[in-house]
């Protein structure tokens, strides 16, 4: 993940003395990639102690992971405003920012996704008597694009739009399904209950949601496949994260696949040739 965009993204979530840490390691960067917990204390009016907390609330495992992250994006030179779409909107320059959204966008995903959270997922859904999935707004687009791909190679899944529908469907689970919620806010309502009803049950709860400190959903799910928290222009809009999302759905659909290629292919097919005739020819 961009450590620099994380840590500013999530500059209110810290405590006090945290933000003494984040603002300096924001100016500074680079200095302080050869310095130590005690002198980042001394120099932030903190302690060695406050810095190794901060650099495990900011998702690494110590200072000298949290150093590399941030040696690695600055050598990438990749810490820039996400905003590709600026106010010369011609038709050249929509296409071209759309495209730089899309690439960026990718590479963040592909940053802050734990390989290891996605084997897991896979590994769960693979097992499961049915999946269900929550999934409201924006993100229910992602969630429907989930469920047919689902449905076309003969995997029992519930989705729902209503979302009464869905509160009461994950009232009815039971053990051997599994919970997919998405929200990439994490704190969509509705899909907190559903992951709620579906945790009481005994049923395991796969979220798919931004990458930030504070995010209720991912604190009350099993497995928590992690998207860039990046929303920043109302001219994207929801563009960024159902990109990420959508990628994340394909990655867990191809890795589903994987141990029954042939299988798959043939139902594939199959689901292809039943809506074949209805086609223009």
């Amino acid at each position: 993940m961009n450590i620099l965009q994380y840590i500013k993204q999530n500059l209110e979530s810290f405590t006090d003395r945290e933000k003494l840490i984040a603002h300096y390691l924001l100016k500074s960067k680079k200095s302080i990639i050869s310095m130590s917990a005690k002198e980042i204390g001394e120099v932030t009016n903190t302690s060695a102690a406050t810095v190794i907390r901060f650099s495990k609330k900011v998702g690494c495992e110590s200072l000298n992971e949290m150093k590399l992250q941030l040696s690695i994006h600055l050598q990438n030179d990749d810490y820039s405003s996400f905003e590709h779409l600026h106010s010369d909107l011609s038709t050249k320059n929509i296409i071209r920012g759309v495209k730089s959204s899309i690439d960026a966008i990718m590479n963040q995903t592909v940053g802050v996704l734990k390989e290891e959270e996605l084997e897991k997922a896979i590994a769960l859904l693979n097992k499961a008597k049915n999946v269900y999935i929550f999934s409201v707004g924006s993100s229910s687009l992602v969630g429907m694009d989930f469920y047919y791909k689902l449905s076309r190679i003969n995997i029992r899944c519930i989705a729902h739009s209503d979302t009464h529908l869905q509160m009461t469907a994950s009232a009815l689970m039971e053990k051997g399904d599994v919970a997919i919620a998405i929200s990439y806010s994490g704190e969509t309502k509705e899909v907190i209950q559903c992951a709620l009803n579906a945790k009481k049950e005994g049923v395991p709860v796969i979220s798919i949601t931004r990458a930030s400190i504070h995010n209720t959903l991912a604190n009350i799910s099993d497995i928590v496949l992690r998207v860039p928290f990046v929303e920043k222009s109302l001219r994207e809009g929801a563009m960024s994260s159902r990109i990420s999302q959508l990628a994340v759905i394909d990655m867990l659909f191809l890795g589903m696949a994987r141990n029954n290629i042939k299988g798959i292919e043939e139902k594939l097919r199959i689901t292809r040739s039943a809506v074949e005739e209805f086609k223009i020819k």
